[in-house]
């Protein structure tokens, strides 16, 4: 989703975003990341959407939503658990967000980096969303899918981000 898409689906950011090092993004992944998450981080500082869903950002100041520092957290996590294939392996999870219950938020990192899909779980059971990180984020929003290990207030708030 292109910048323009973002601000008509979450409105104008409040401010702009500190400039991301994406060749230090990319070393730490071991992969380029979506283009829709890279306009998006480019767009708009750390989010939370829906009131629920903590996208990641790299240049976050708080350790808890920057994507350099808790992606690292999220895949030793996830490595612990068994029978998940978790990146680099291909394919396999590799965190954008997380819910302000805990839940994983990820890619599922088949095929290039604009083809990734989306999988939810909090480590007991797993949703799957055939679709991109920005269809996601626009059908969350609107109501067009609900997430079943989402509580069913989600979403909820009179924005659709809040600025943490």
């Amino acid at each position: 989703m292109p910048p323009d898409e973002w601000i008509d689906l979450l409105g104008a950011p409040e401010r702009r975003p500190d400039p991301v090092d994406w060749d230090a993004v990319k070393a730490r992944a071991g992969t380029a990341l979506p283009s829709d998450f890279v306009h998006l981080a480019e767009a708009y500082p750390p989010l939370i959407v829906g009131g629920y869903v903590r996208i990641l950002h790299p240049t976050a100041r708080a350790a808890f939503m920057n994507w350099m520092t808790q992606a690292p957290k999220m895949l030793r996590a996830l490595r612990r658990q068994p029978g998940l294939r978790v990146h680099p392996d291909s394919p396999g999870l590799l965190p954008w967000g997380m819910t302000v219950n805990g839940d994983h938020c990820l890619w599922y990192t088949r095929g290039e980096p604009d083809e990734w899909t989306v999988v939810i779980t909090d480590l007991r059971q797993s949703w799957s969303f055939d679709g991109s990180f920005s269809s996601f984020t626009r059908k969350f929003l609107t109501g067009e899918i609900r997430v079943p290990l989402f509580p069913d207030d989600v979403p909820g708030g009179s924005k659709p981000f809040q600025e943490p």
